[in-house]
């Protein structure tokens, strides 16, 4: 098509020349409205787009002299405004405008117009060539319309149908109510491609995930169903967030196409050993700000996208951060870091921080960053699906409203059994045994209420064999952020070096009865049943000597020196035997 731009404004001209001539159409400018008639007598374009604040002649009194010239034939006027009151565009059609364009203008919808236009003079021309084949136009385009109707209606009802079902799946034992969380997002269609999921684990601490899969949409956010999944089971067994790892991406490699795959962060938040650990990949920088809002530290990401290579050990390799009270952590997807304004400039990852070292009050955060994305934005288009999330340590250890969810397996009647495993140094440089032997346990005699206790037992002694027996790590390298650190960094090299060594664990269970009890009311209580777990926890290493051990929990807010004092308040009798090499413990459980 021959288009004809009035507009008085050289970048608008400028812009639109170049849009219009890229779609392959002649263009020709005017710099005001009485160049623009004589233009237009001059050149008989097919369409104008008409500004209408210019000098000489507005775009009003063009518009009116225009449409008077083309008696023989329809020429389309789109004026190019930014009033959006009803009065000023009823004053475009007045003028003779066939339509409108708002500033600042998009390209999609300005091609569409122009398209819709274009189809007009085409019918029009039609017309005056023969009525009779416009109306039969005119009835085929209304049955089409009503047909496309139908099949939006019936599309749409299929989406929320949809859309209610994965909500349900992947929010099922959903912890993003858990006190501890701030989170917001913004799908950019009804299905939305980040997810967001977080749930405990069996010792209490926090894992969650941030996910950003490929594209948005139904077909991004068909991943999350697997990938939510793994997360929720995996976590309930007290799989380790490396484990984890490789358990989603082996997933994901199984299920998704080759062109799919899932940015994402996995971290765990421990309250009892006061502890971060995270896994970064492909997600933008994780930040951890202080009580004072000051930026403590940023973890980039360092591994692939799940769903795109296998597993290595590296790959598998976690960030392990002494965790304060007054941490903040926040996670976002890159659709925050890559959100445009209406100059199509993104908000990026300085003016993030910004928003975050110019907040008085650190609880202020989480919604400082919201309000200056929102005010960025303005009017802009969304492009991608955004997600925020803030992590508030010093509520870490909070249960949510109700109270945390408990698994839904059924409570089994006490009956005996026993367990016994052996894990030789191969098998502990490998894999880490003790989901394995906590699920053994959580599988036979793991009632309700007891579940936490005993796994955090198991989960103490088969740490303490390991660290402290076989690899010879001292606590109080803990005590110090650097010893923090650099105790988890020896804990890994002294792993892989490890040649010979052995953890044996042997569990006893016995069903007990207990005979109803008088309190101190006199108010008698039901007799009750029960059972008693004897574990017994054997290293290879040389030991040590307990009695020189100063484990205690009151007024003990590091890092170490806690272990050996949880378990035997957990316990009705905690012994070490030997050279100090092997732990036995009793625990009892009873339910109404």
């Amino acid at each position: 098509m021959k288009i004809l731009i009035v507009d008085d404004d050289r970048i608008n001209s400028t812009i639109l020349t170049r849009l219009l001539s890229r779609d392959g159409h002649d263009v020709i400018t005017a710099t005001n409205g009485g160049d623009g008639v004589e233009t237009y007598a001059r050149e008989h374009p097919d369409l104008v787009l008409m500004d209408v604040r210019m000098p000489v002649m507005n775009g009003y009194e063009a518009a009116r002299r225009i449409k008077s010239m083309a008696t023989d034939q329809f020429v389309p006027i789109i004026f190019l405004t930014a009033i959006t009151d009803e009065e000023g565009l009823a004053q475009c059609i007045d003028a003779g405008g066939d339509d409108f364009l708002t500033k600042p203008f998009n390209r999609t919808i300005l091609g569409a117009k122009i398209g819709a236009m274009a189809r007009i003079r085409d019918l029009d021309t039609r017309l005056r060539q023969q009525t009779w084949v416009l109306e039969a136009q005119k009835q085929q385009l209304q049955e089409q319309k009503w047909q496309l109707e139908l099949h939006q209606e019936s599309v749409q009802q299929e989406l929320e149908v949809g859309n209610h079902l994965f909500s349900n799946i992947v929010r099922a034992g959903n912890l993003l109510d858990a006190p501890c969380l701030n989170h917001w997002t913004a799908p950019m269609s009804l299905f939305n491609g980040d997810l967001l999921v977080a749930s405990y684990n069996p010792t209490g601490g926090l894992n969650i995930m941030l996910g950003d899969f490929t594209g948005h949409g139904l077909s991004a956010a068909v991943g999350a169903l697997p990938l939510a999944e793994t997360f929720y089971g995996m976590t309930a067994q007290g799989i380790s967030i490396g484990e984890l790892v490789e358990e989603i991406n082996a997933k994901l490699m199984d299920v998704m196409p080759t062109r799919m795959f899932c940015a994402a962060c996995l971290m765990e938040v421990d309250p009892r050993q006061k502890s971060i650990t995270v896994w970064n990949g492909g997600l933008p920088d994780v930040f951890i700000v202080d009580g004072q809002g000051d930026l403590v530290m940023s973890i980039p990401s360092t591994h692939l996208p799940l769903g795109v290579v296998p597993t290595t050990r590296e790959e598998r390799k976690v960030e392990i951060i002494e965790m304060q009270d007054d941490y903040r952590i926040f996670l976002h997807s890159d659709g925050l870091t890559e959100a445009t304004d209406d100059l199509e400039e993104m908000y990026g990852t300085e003016r993030l921080l910004e928003s975050v070292k110019r907040t008085d009050l650190p609880e202020q955060i989480f919604d400082t960053i919201l309000e200056d994305l929102g005010k960025f934005r303005g009017g802009a288009k969304q492009s991608d699906d955004i997600s925020l999330l803030e992590v508030v340590c010093s509520r870490a250890g909070e249960a949510p409203p109700g109270g945390r969810r408990q698994n839904s397996r059924k409570d089994i009647p006490p009956s005996a059994w026993q367990i016994d495993m052996s894990f030789s140094a191969a098998t502990l440089k490998a894999v880490d045994p003790l989901p394995t032997l906590i699920n053994a346990v959580m599988n036979l005699q793991a009632p309700a209420g007891h579940r936490e206790k005993i796994y955090t037992i198991l989960a103490e002694l088969f740490s303490n064999a390991l660290d402290h027996g076989l690899l010879r790590l001292e606590t109080d390298m803990k005590k110090s952020p650097e010893g923090f650190a650099q105790y988890y960094i020896q804990r890994e090299k002294r792993l892989m070096a490890l040649e010979e060594g052995e953890i044996r664990c042997t569990l006893t269970h016995s069903p007990l009865s207990y005979a109803a009890e008088e309190s101190a009311d006199e108010q008698g209580e039901e007799r009750g049943v029960g059972g008693e777990i004897h574990i017994q926890v054997e290293d290879s290493g040389p030991g040590f000597d307990p009695l020189n051990v100063h484990s205690n929990l009151e007024s003990n807010f590091g890092h170490g020196g806690r272990g050996i004092a949880l378990v035997r308040s957990l316990c009705s009798r905690l012994v070490y035997r030997g050279c100090g090499n092997v732990a036995e413990a009793i625990y009892q459980w009873r339910s109404q």
